[in-house]
């Protein structure tokens, strides 16, 4: 055949529209837009009908809610207003009651008040005599505990400690060390290092102190007999520098020494390494640590 069949497809919008005695129909429409216009109409007029659709049932406030014996209650006001006369009557009473004890005497501040007041007592002898047997019991009481001899006797604790400290002390063969206190001790003191020692040695860098301050050994603990005390005698050096503590431990006070570098190299010259012939160089003159023949 010539001609091929061609479908076409059509598209048709139904709207609802109002017809006679009710009955809705369908208006045909073949746009979508005016599909729409058609219902929004339809709509708009349904509403607007609605709008003016007079109530079956009246809601609206009846007249008799304006007239006075509704707004305003009579009774609640009659019983108010008996109830404040109540109070006020009671505070009339009330007041007249105080307004007449101010203006009568005082019974008990006359002297017939008091003459017709005096309260009689039959057990007055019987409580009278057991205050004063309580007052006795209570002075007993307070010297027996003034004249009670102590249990523990400090004065002998005092006694008992020194002697016990001397026996220590001869049992030990060192001093015996206890924590010194800080105000019956001398402070160390380091001496600072000279640019240039005597010597020709050169002063260290700055970078080298706190790695020399890190350096400190004991090379010498041990105790020693300087005159007529015996002292504990500790030296420390950190290879320039020779520290110098000696600890007396009957005094508790620890006397201290700072030897510099080029005495130091002199020192351990003389005694060939040995830190106990220095020790034995030791001298205590008043309160000072003194080395003899070393110049300090």
């Amino acid at each position: 055949m010539l001609f091929a069949a061609v479908k076409l497809s059509l598209r048709f919008y139904a709207t609802p529209i109002k017809m006679d005695r009710g009955r809705v129909g369908s208006l045909v429409c073949a746009s979508k837009s005016c599909a729409r216009k058609e219902w929004e109409r339809s709509h708009d007029a349904h509403r607007a009908r609605i709008k003016k659709v007079k109530p079956a049932t009246d809601m609206t406030m009846p007249l008799t809610a304006g007239m006075d014996h509704i707004r305003n209650n009579l009774k609640k006001e009659q019983l108010l207003e008996g109830r404040y006369m109540e109070i006020d009557r009671e505070n009339r009473i009330l007041l007249r009651k105080m307004s007449d004890m101010m203006k009568k005497p005082n019974p008990y501040t006359t002297a017939k008040g008091v003459a017709d007041n005096i309260p009689t007592s039959m057990n007055k002898d019987g409580r009278k005599q057991a205050l004063l047997k309580m007052t006795q019991d209570n002075l007993r009481l307070l010297k027996s505990i003034q004249e009670v001899q102590p249990v523990y006797s400090v004065k002998k604790w005092e006694e008992h400690h020194k002697h016990t400290g001397v026996l220590l002390r001869n049992c030990c063969t060192y001093p015996v060390i206890t924590r010194l206190p800080r105000n019956r001790s001398s402070p160390s003191v380091l001496m600072r290092m000279e640019t240039a020692g005597g010597d020709g040695s050169a002063a260290p860098l700055p970078g080298q102190q706190d790695t020399a301050a890190d350096d400190v050994k004991y090379v010498l603990k041990e105790g020693k007999r300087i005159g007529e005390t015996y002292f504990l005698v500790e030296m420390s050096t950190d290879g320039r520098i020779l520290n110098i503590s000696a600890y007396d431990g009957d005094s508790q006070t620890s006397l201290e020494l700072v030897v510099g570098e080029k005495n130091h190299r002199q020192l351990y010259r003389e005694a060939q390494g040995d830190y106990s012939i220095i020790a034995n160089r030791l001298r205590v003159e008043g309160d000072r640590l003194k080395l003899k023949g070393s110049g300090e």
